[in-house]
């Protein structure tokens, strides 16, 4: 069963109903349609910030799960579970830890009962990001963290904080996932982190918010960077497209043949 289906039916039997992966263009050009909330009763929408990760996340999310093994996980930003569930169910052999320093414990709760009802290994637990990191990597965690998923503050100084809060408790194998990097202009935050740590990265152009990925080269395989290959681009070649859609705006479609 694919991780998505089996994390997407974990929430409708938990009472919410996942909405996830639309089209901006279908919701009157709203930047975070694709990112997920939680419908309630028919009628509540449960979300904190910018909603979680988008469907198209999730499934590249998915097949990592055949190109790394990681023993332990850390989500920094885990608001009602979704991306650390889908962590845990991507990584089976993993434990996987979310992290949150929202007030209200229902998240927190919530992506508890999920890891119970699915037999995942790890928990999610209350904690502020950098200053709580090593102290909860101590507490629930098994080992060095092999797998990082930030998504929490989003600025480029806290986008900083948060890697380098992870790194001195991480193997020297592990791979660091950035949600919204694009779509929050962190892009400098990132190029620092990649300066400093001198570890490579890709800014993963064709997901939806815009997501970047860190790692040691030397450490991950072929078919890992042939895989991310495919979710980014040349940054010349994304500027030239991005220019060519400009022009859209304008009353002129240059991907058509002939133009009037």
């Amino acid at each position: 069963v694919p991780v998505f289906q089996t994390l997407y039916y974990a929430y409708v039997d938990a009472g919410l109903v996942p909405l996830t992966g639309y089209n901006p263009w279908h919701f009157h050009n709203w930047r975070d349609a694709p990112f997920t909330v939680f419908l309630q009763g028919n009628e509540e929408i449960r979300a904190t910030d910018q909603g979680g990760l988008a469907l198209q996340e999730v499934m590249f999310l998915e097949n990592l799960s055949t190109l790394l093994s990681p023993k332990n996980c850390l989500i920094i930003g885990n608001a009602f579970g979704w991306s650390t569930v889908a962590t845990a169910l991507t990584f089976r052999g993993a434990k996987t830890v979310g992290m949150d320093n929202f007030p209200v414990s229902e998240g927190l709760d919530l992506t508890n009962r999920i890891f119970k009802k699915l037999d995942l290994d790890g928990t999610a637990v209350m904690g502020e990001s950098p200053k709580d990191v090593a102290g909860i990597c101590d507490e629930y965690l098994d080992g060095p963290l092999d797998f990082v998923l930030v998504d929490a503050d989003h600025t480029n100084e806290a986008l900083v904080a948060d890697f380098w809060a992870t790194k001195g408790k991480a193997s020297s194998d592990c791979v660091y996932l950035f949600h919204d990097v694009l779509n929050f202009n962190m892009v400098d935050g990132f190029s620092r982190i990649l300066k400093e740590s001198h570890l490579d990265g890709r800014l993963l152009t064709k997901t939806p918010s815009g997501m970047a990925i860190a790692y040691e080269k030397d450490k991950v395989s072929r078919a890992f960077i042939d895989y991310l290959e495919i979710f980014s681009d040349d940054l010349k070649l994304y500027q030239g497209y991005r220019k060519l859609a400009e022009q859209t705006t304008k009353g002129r479609n240059p991907f058509l043949l002939y133009n009037e």
